[in-house]
């Protein structure tokens, strides 16, 4: 899409920026900023979703979003005062405000992006499904069923499944489109209509290799009836890929999800909220799978996924005490591990919570089981990685966050930094700069990845360099200070920490 406004123009395909036909020069991060509002232009965007939709959902300062707002706003000839491109409305957010004319740009669309290398193991990406009731309200029920459908095939050892968080981004596409960028070779389509308790899904699995529909069904159910299509759509997906399950994973494998309608409708509702990713949302979640732990308090659904909305709540600042979010997730967590039907996502969180704790041997146990209980899991690997860094475990956790990498293709900053992290710690001293370069160039704003550069340019000698990415530091964080970095870092070797923290120290780092 082209979008055109006063002397500027942005193209969607090109991810070109020009003024008057002359190209300007922007930040990945005030691109971004830019197109959220102008495709948004018919509403308030408010601080929340820009950090979901620009920040891939990660903790932003204040000063962070305004600095970003500021160079859009100057990239346009706008200014905080005048505001005739993007308006401040006071505690609501922010509107681009400019007459926006749309068209379809005439210049022929770039190629494709490269297709990912094949894996050596069954591959396939769960597409989005399509909610033909309708009603948007119902949107819940199409979100659920995949939801669900993933979450049984994470946990099979012989499969290679796409995380959601880049599958989301083929809705609409076809399925030969998203299989050959993601580099798999089956991709699962569906489609759901509801009519009352009657439920009608439709589902499609494409073999993208030989171009051919290897295995389609429609089944009418009632609501409460849906675990019995999830199981035999697994069932039937695993024999058309020759998938074999290996010893003891049929007992975790096969569906072990809510058979009544208050609770099956309740799970799925809190699931649609819960990957709205916004403050109110996550919220609005944990009432429904709080409704489904006491339905159903033999189960670890509700404690799970109720441990998941405290857990970002503390990620992302969105509690009044990032304490209390986490002691409330811990606590959670260790409620669902405790039940016969964990599924390992409460033992990701834990890793994470006990890392934070220090507590290094059980962060290690934890996120152990979580590998093992979700082996394609994208969040089990990527934070067992980081747990395994931390704790100087550092060719485990390259492999473990290389393989996150390829699990999301499409992946948030931070992954890079957790690679950069383990590169640098085992002296791969070029692979960590370019994985912190290519941290940056996703978050214009990693400060993370700005403090592994300072670090590897004293490594290297390289004092000028040094100082100039500490003054980047010092410009994103103008209290950032190595006490308050040193203690925020659970390196169970202090002498690795202490090393760490004299590179700083010596780039010219505040104290």
């Amino acid at each position: 899409m082209h979008y055109q406004f006063g002397d500027y123009s942005l193209d969607t395909e090109s991810l070109g920026f020009t003024r008057k036909g002359d190209v300007v020069a922007l930040e990945p991060q005030v691109f971004r900023l830019l197109l959220c509002l102008i495709e948004n232009r018919d509403r308030v965007v408010s601080k929340d979703d820009l950090i979901e939709m620009v920040w891939d959902q990660r903790i932003v300062s204040d000063g962070a979003l305004n600095t970003c707002i500021n160079a859009a706003r100057n990239a346009v000839g706008d200014d905080g005062k005048t505001q005739a491109v993007i308006k401040t409305f006071p505690r609501r957010g922010f509107r681009f405000v400019a007459d926006v004319i749309e068209a379809v740009p005439s210049s022929p669309s770039p190629a494709k992006p490269e297709a990912l290398a094949p894996v050596g193991k069954p591959s396939i990406i769960i597409l989005p499904f399509t909610n033909l009731t309708g009603d948007p309200d119902q949107d819940f029920i199409a979100d659920g069923l995949r939801v669900d459908i993933a979450n049984v095939m994470v946990r099979v050892s012989g499969v290679f499944i796409i995380a959601m968080t880049s599958s989301n981004l083929y809705r609409g596409k076809s399925a030969e489109e998203a299989s050959n960028e993601m580099g798999v070779r089956y991709a699962l389509e569906g489609n759901v209509r509801r009519a009352g308790k009657l439920l009608r899904i439709s589902t499609t699995l494409t073999d993208t290799e030989l171009g051919e529909i290897v295995w389609a069904e429609q089944f009418d159910r009632e609501l409460d009836e849906a675990f019995e299509v999830i199981d035999e759509v697994i069932g039937k997906i695993l024999t058309a890929m020759n998938v074999k399950l290996v010893s003891g994973e049929s007992a975790r494998v096969w569906h072990q999800t809510l058979r009544d309608l208050p609770s099956l409708e309740a799970f799925y509702r809190g699931v649609h909220e819960f990957f709205k990713m916004d403050k109110s949302s996550i919220s609005e979640a944990r009432r429904h799978f709080e409704l489904v732990a006491r339905l159903h308090p033999e189960s670890s659904i509700g404690p799970t996924w109720i441990a998941s909305t405290h857990w970002y709540e503390h990620q992302r600042g969105w509690s009044e005490s990032r304490e209390e979010s986490k002691r409330l997730a811990k606590e959670w967590a260790e409620k669902a591990i405790g039940l016969p039907d964990k599924d390992g996502l409460a033992q990701t969180m834990l890793c994470y919570i006990y890392l934070l704790d220090r507590d290094f041997d059980a962060a290690l146990e934890a996120g152990k089981k979580g590998v093992e209980n979700r082996p394609s899991c994208v969040h089990s690997n990527a934070f067992y990685a980081n747990a395994l860094h931390y704790c100087g475990e550092q060719q485990k956790a390259r492999y473990f966050i290389e393989l996150a990498m390829r699990y999301s293709p499409i992946h948030p900053a931070y992954y890079h930094d957790i690679l950069s992290s383990t590169c640098r710690a085992t002296g791969d001293l070029d692979r960590a700069a370019e994985e912190a370069q290519t941290a940056i160039g996703t978050n214009p704003n990693d400060e993370t990845a700005r403090i592994i550069l300072a670090s590897l340019a004293v490594k290297r000698g390289q004092q000028s360099d040094a100082a100039n990415v500490a003054q980047e530091i010092r410009n994103l964080d103008p209290e950032f200070s190595i006490e308050s970095f040193a203690a925020g870092q659970p390196y169970r070797s202090q002498e690795f920490l202490d090393q760490f923290v004299a590179e700083l120290r010596e780039a010219g780092l505040p104290e």
